[in-house]
């Protein structure tokens, strides 16, 4: 098949996108990505990749958008420029593809430019959700009354009842599409993602001076990291010196973070190495005792299965979780680790302090956690799900 992929993010950007291309390359596909030019998270220009390339067998056109900068409107008109730039390259692009794959984050305003393909050449629209919309602007503090809210949701009903199928990370998503958004079931299933298989290489566990809990990803307020400070503000003082936070990336909440590490003394349990290369995390993640998922409570993109959980598991540690929903349910599953509700800091407090006495169980999540991502999060599983799906709408 020849496959247009339209994705305002890619590679160097930290999202799986690129692995799900290069695999299908692998498989004898054609593929073209429409992206942008890359600056997540942090705004600013990742130098060294050109507007056009074609790197491991799959051709790159990254579109001029504007940056998303360090202020909300940088970011707004980063969230306009992409659809419209990308619809330009869209329609200079010189081939016919069989099916438009879209990789839709954040805004669901980057599929319009697989609609305006679709129209043009009467081709299948297949997006792979992982955010909801208008649900995600609840992150940004805008309530089901604001006009803006209603304004995407329209905007956003429209968009996701044009595309031929929806994929979507988690069993709560089908929920929203189907009652908020209108889309009927019968175009909706799950496709929970994979995790980087390259995190095979991670080492057995071993035991650590300290109980090394390692976090590697964006740091934004969805991750409710106020939650985290507070369970471990509630520990006995005599344990702190036993404790070590790892935190790996960067993120508009990081700022804040450190100072609310500051104000509750805590300067020493908490390391903050900055953000990290794909290829960089690997000695660090040999070094964890576990790993640390949360994600704010009460929104839908609470529910959401963030993409760590299959990193972790690949990288074969136990993972304690202020979460809720089908990751919980999962870990739970899977035997690899324990939880507790999103926003239970005295909750989070206990399993803490649990975790400080309990080696031979770090052991067992751990070996658990990595059997658990061979049968059911590698690459080659999630590709077979899109490719089969892909043939069915071509």
């Amino acid at each position: 098949m020849k496959v247009l992929v339209i994705s305002q993010y890619y590679y160097p950007e930290p999202f799986k996108i690129h692995e799900i291309c290069e695999e299908l390359v692998k498989r004898g596909h054609e593929v073209t990505v429409v992206t942008g030019r890359p600056n997540y998270p942090d705004g600013d220009l990742i130098e060294g990749y050109p507007n056009y390339q074609v790197l491991s067998g799959v051709e790159i056109i990254r579109t001029p958008i504007t940056l998303r900068g360090h202020n909300p409107i940088s970011l707004i008109r980063n969230y306009f420029s992409y659809p419209r730039c990308a619809k330009k390259a869209v329609k200079d692009l010189n081939k016919e593809f069989d099916v438009v794959f879209v990789y839709q984050l954040s805004p669901v305003l980057m599929i319009q430019p697989a609609l305006y393909y679709k129209k043009k050449y009467h081709k299948k629209v297949y997006v792979y959700c992982l955010d909801l919309w208008p649900e995600s602007l609840k992150a940004l503090k805008l309530s089901e009354s604001n006009p803006i809210y209603k304004i995407m949701l329209k905007i956003s009903n429209s968009i996701y009842q044009k595309c031929d199928f929806i994929s979507a990370t988690s069993p709560a998503f089908l929920d929203y599409l189907s009652n908020i958004n209108q889309v009927k079931r019968e175009r909706l299933n799950v496709v929970y993602q994979h995790g980087e298989k390259m995190f095979l290489q991670v080492e057995p566990y071993q035991k650590q001076d300290k109980l090394n809990i390692v976090f590697a990803g964006n740091i934004g307020k969805v991750q409710d990291f106020d939650c985290l400070v507070k369970a471990v503000s509630l520990l006995p003082k005599d344990q702190l010196n036993r404790l070590v936070f790892t935190i790996i990336g960067s993120g508009s909440y990081l700022d804040e973070l450190k100072n609310k590490v500051n104000e509750n003394h805590l300067n020493d349990v908490f390391i903050f190495t900055g953000r990290k290369k794909v290829e960089e995390l690997i000695p660090y993640y040999n070094q964890a005792s576990l790993f640390l998922l949360s994600l704010e409570k009460g929104s839908t993109v609470g529910k959401t299965i963030p993409s760590k959980l299959q990193t972790y598991m690949s990288a074969g540690r136990g993972i304690i979780g202020s979460i809720d929903g089908a990751t919980a349910q999962i870990i739970h599953d899977a035997k690899a680790g324990i939880t507790c509700p999103a926003g239970d800091d005295e909750a989070l407090s206990q399993i803490i302090l649990k975790m400080l006495n309990q080696e031979n169980q770090l052991e067992e999540y751990s070996k658990n956690s990595r059997d658990y991502f061979l049968n059911h999060f590698t690459i080659e599983k999630y590709v077979d799900q899109i490719e089969k799906k892909m043939g069915e709408l071509k």
